[in-house]
């Protein structure tokens, strides 16, 4: 894999795209983090509620049961969200890779196929998940060998969520330590997140100093996890997506090599 090749050709792409894929990419995120803070604010008018109750132990019991039902159903429906929305920058770097005209319709995808696309995600987490009891190896491996299943829906929309997965599975036979290699290319990219995402996990077991529990440490670590990353976004992830659509595109290519190579070799009768 000529991973300075596939850089290149990303950094081209979207020097010569008239959609301003930044500009886009900001309005992809300010949309899902619309909606995460939507979903938090009414948790938080909720629990203030709840601090505010005076009445019987009664309301205050069926105050604390809705506002834990709302826990979980925003939890829940955010997850699908953010899923659906995902699909669509997928799709988006996908036609970057392409030369294909974007705009913010692009985003969509992921929701006019709806089924399609949340079909392939949760039997990919269910994979990976189920080799991952084994040891994390097999998981990470798993992770890989499904790594283009999204883009192979989003590609073929006729094509089902098991499909996809098998399919992924031949495409990355034999280059998954080179994606992983991709991977830790970008490495500048991911560190950033995984930082702040350690920051808040300390923050909730009470790891750091006593002046982080603070209002003023609260909204710091609160602000710094929230604009570190979409920062980094904003400046990076059209450039990190439209290398891994070309990495699928490279994949693609070389597969329809290996089978029409096979076709005319050893299957003449079809494959």
């Amino acid at each position: 894999m000529n991973y300075r090749g596939l850089k290149q050709a990303a950094r081209q792409c979207l020097h010569d795209c008239e959609g301003h894929p930044r500009r886009l990419t900001l309005l992809f995120l300010l949309c899902l983090l619309g909606v995460s803070l939507g979903m938090d604010l009414i948790t938080y008018l909720l629990e203030l509620q709840l601090t505010r109750t005076s009445g019987s132990s009664f309301d205050a019991a069926g105050l604390r049961a809705r506002a834990d039902l709302w826990t979980v159903l925003s939890s829940l429906c955010f997850f699908v969200v953010q899923m659906l929305w995902s699909a669509g920058y997928r799709a988006f770097a996908l036609q970057l890779s392409r030369r294909k005209p974007v705009a913010f319709r692009t985003f969509t995808v992921g929701f006019r196929m709806i089924g399609r696309v949340l079909a392939v995600q949760l039997l990919q987490l269910l994979y990976i998940s189920l080799w991952s009891m084994l040891l994390v190896v097999p998981g990470l491996v798993a992770a890989y060998r499904y790594r283009m299943a999204l883009f192979i829906v989003l590609d073929n929309p006729d094509v089902s969520a098991s499909e996809a997965l098998a399919i992924s599975s031949r495409l990355t036979y034999g280059h998954k330590a080179e994606l992983v290699l991709l991977d830790l290319s970008f490495l500048w990219y991911y560190l950033p997140g995984f930082l702040c995402s350690m920051l808040v996990t300390s923050y909730n077991y009470g790891l750091l100093p006593a002046v982080a529990y603070t209002e003023a440490g609260y909204w710091a670590t609160y602000l710094v996890n929230l604009l570190l990353p979409m920062a980094m976004d904003v400046l990076a992830l059209a450039y990190v997506e439209t290398t891994n659509a070309h990495a699928y595109n490279w994949l693609l290519t070389l597969d329809r090599a290996r089978r029409e190579e096979a076709r005319g070799y050893h299957m003449p009768g079809g494959y």
